[in-house]
């Protein structure tokens, strides 16, 4: 495949993927402001996840590696600190996939207050990596 199709389906992976890294923590954050969230509704959050976001962020992984190694960045400061951000993302990613787990088998009365609030640490992160990406500053 040619380097510019792998790159979009690259960008396309990253936007399923930080979608539902947005949209789940401000779904459980709103249903915890409405007065809880119930297990059939985490259970139902979870699956939209775990059929969307996961694959995603797998998709994002897997291509993102065979460009930096087709290009052969892999000795560049810049996607070293890319890499960095994007593993903490992939743990916030571990993060809300075990709340949802918990919340959706009923182990959970309500989410943990970093998830409702991870929305903001997931678009800080973001203007991070798009940062090192376009700018490449070392």
């Amino acid at each position: 495949m040619s380097y510019l199709v792998i790159k979009s389906l690259h960008v396309v992976a990253m936007v399923v993927w930080m979608s539902g890294m947005i949209f789940v923590p401000l779904t459980l954050s709103r249903m915890a402001a409405a007065g809880g969230v119930d297990s059939r509704q985490a259970a139902q959050l979870r699956a939209g996840f775990s059929m969307l976001s996961t694959p995603a962020m797998m998709l994002v992984w897997a291509l993102g590696l065979y460009l930096a190694y087709d290009l052969g960045s892999f000795g560049d400061a810049w996607l070293h600190a890319k890499l960095t951000l994007v593993v903490a993302m992939s743990g916030l990613h571990g993060v809300l996939s075990g709340q949802l787990r918990q919340l959706a088998g009923a182990r959970l009365a309500k989410p943990a207050a970093i998830v409702l609030k991870l929305h903001w640490l997931v678009g800080l992160l973001l203007l991070g990596i798009v940062g090192l990406v376009i700018v490449k500053p070392f």
